[in-house]
């Protein structure tokens, strides 16, 4: 027995692990099947440009389809059963129908002047069908202070709002935008024209996500989900020749505006000859989530979902955007994860609950996919014990360039105490990574646990976690390349996800949600 004690010491100690930790020999062996190899193998496919970036509905996301399909199966999982009665294809394929939207369709004409889409404005989503005409226009700057403070008083209904930015407000553009928006739609506007401080900056970053389709889910599914999730008055993101146009109108100067509300809070308004048209350019296609369930055993009817998006945002002209990151990595992740439930499956050390490895697609286009599953789930959600999902793990962000390896963990307490232990268990057993929980704060700006797939099941009774590493300067960019990926680091992580999985699938009673609030 001392003989096999000090073995046991042996590999605990080459596995970098705590001599004290208790370690499931079981979870370590199959954990041991994710390599760095054969993630950036799947990654050299599934991010080549012959996948043309995966764009939703498109050949490329088509063909990631098929491979991660071929991989379930060379895995050696069965088809879901009874899939045909579930609405799964083929056993593996989850298909979902989309409303396409072309940008372009919405038309402002000031005093009789057009300005088109990307032709002195933009918009992020086209609300407006028909016409709509604003006869009186309100002026107000976004300072610091909350909008509804600075709109305390101001009769906005039926009237546009012409929001104009403080340079000094270093407030993220994007969350000053939200919330003017959020403001103006509750006060009651017909619609609103934001007037940033870097235009050109902004028009620069976004043009390709902007010049691209806008989906949502087709019928009943997708105006639930614009009900749910998005306001109803047009935004529109205007130049600074545009504003200015707006404000000569109005009797108004830029810059003497701007002095004066630095010293108090400023809201003028005055008349307007402005309209707005919306004539929409529809289309529908069909895209699908790819789904490889592992059934389990003595609790099979409970389940453990992961997730991770394999679409990606396209091409451009002739250049390619490959999304390694984002999410490759993710992707990827679930692929080798697949195949080590199967691995342990086979050998007879198969999950007690069942586990549902899921890429799934439309993230790009507002969590369209998981958002489907969600409405339309294959297995019920009241029988989900967790959600893990996994968004772009494969890189280093600004803020860890020369730290130890780390992930960001979001949303592992905000409905279950018992998940967010489970995950810290698992990753002080096996994978010793610095967990960093920034972006987990209520109050985050970026309000990251509301950007990815999880959050379709948290705001549906599922405690989940959203696995990150960081956004870096080729998000959503031409060059978030497989060779910036990090492989050592993408196999750490994607070990800890599997870890805690495996905990989830094999503890004797399901995780409690004892924080429901949290995923709102």
């Amino acid at each position: 027995m001392k003989g096999c004690s000090r073995w046991v010491l042996v590999l605990l100690t080459l596995a970098g692990l705590p001599a004290t930790a208790q370690v499931d020999s079981a979870a370590l062996r199959y954990a041991g099947t994710i390599t760095a190899g054969d993630l950036m193998r799947h990654l050299e496919v599934l991010a080549s440009d012959a996948y043309e970036g995966r764009e939703t509905g498109q050949r490329g996301q088509k063909m990631a389809a098929e491979y991660l399909r071929e991989q379930f199966r060379s895995y050696g999982i069965p088809p879901v059963p009874g899939g045909d009665t579930l609405g799964v294809e083929e056993g593996y394929f989850q298909p979902f129908v989309l409303e396409v939207r072309r940008p372009g369709g919405v038309l402002l004409t000031v005093a009789g002047r057009p300005y088109r889409f990307m032709e002195g404005m933009f918009y992020f989503n086209e609300r407006l069908e028909g016409e709509l005409r604003v006869q009186e226009l309100v002026v107000v700057v976004a300072t610091a202070a909350r909008p509804s403070e600075l709109l305390q008083g101001v009769d906005l209904k039926g009237k546009g709002l012409l929001v104009l930015q403080d340079g000094r407000n270093r407030e993220q553009v994007l969350n000053v935008l939200s919330n003017w928006t959020a403001a103006a739609e509750t006060a009651g506007a017909a619609a609103l024209l934001f007037a940033p401080d870097r235009y050109d900056a902004l028009h620069a970053t976004y043009e390709h996500y902007l010049t691209g389709p806008r989906m949502r889910l087709a019928g009943e599914d997708g105006a639930a989900g614009k009900k749910d999730q998005r306001p109803a008055l047009q935004a529109l993101i205007v130049d600074a020749a545009l504003r200015d146009a707006l404000l000569e109108r109005l009797g108004l100067e830029h810059r003497r505006l701007l002095r004066k509300a630095r010293r108090r809070p400023v809201a003028q308004s005055g008349p307007i000859d402005l309209t707005l048209s919306g004539t929409p350019l529809r289309s529908r296609l069909i895209s699908e989530n790819v789904l490889a369930y592992v059934e389990g055993s003595d609790k099979k009817d409970e389940l453990v979902v992961v997730t991770a998006h394999y679409d990606h945002i396209g091409k451009d002209g002739g250049e390619v955007y490959n999304g390694a990151d984002d999410d490759g990595s993710g992707t990827v992740a679930v692929l080798e994860m697949a195949e080590a439930f199967a691995w342990a499956k086979a050998e007879g050390h198969g999950p007690r609950r069942s586990v549902l490895l899921m890429p799934v697609s439309a993230e790009e286009k507002g969590l369209l996919g998981s958002q489907y599953y969600s409405m339309h789930p294959v297995f019920p959600l009241e029988r989900t014990v967790a959600n893990l999902n996994i968004d772009m793990i494969g890189r280093r962000d600004s803020a860890h360039a020369a730290s130890s390896p780390y992930v960001y963990v979001i949303g592992s307490d905000r409905m279950s105490s018992e998940l967010h232990a489970i995950n810290e268990r698992a990753n002080s057993t096996y994978t010793s990574l610095e967990l960093d929980y920034t972006f987990n704060a209520p109050d985050d700006p970026n309000k990251y646990y509301y950007r990815s797939d999880h959050y379709n099941f948290a705001r549906n009774g599922v405690p989940a976690i959203f696995y990150f590493s960081g956004v870096h300067e080729d998000y959503h960019g031409p060059h978030d390349e497989v060779d910036k990926i990090l492989p050592d680091l993408l196999e750490q992580r994607t070990r800890l996800v599997f870890h805690t999985a495996w905990l989830l699938a094999n503890r004797p009673e399901r995780i409690v949600a004892d924080r429901p609030e949290g995923g709102r």
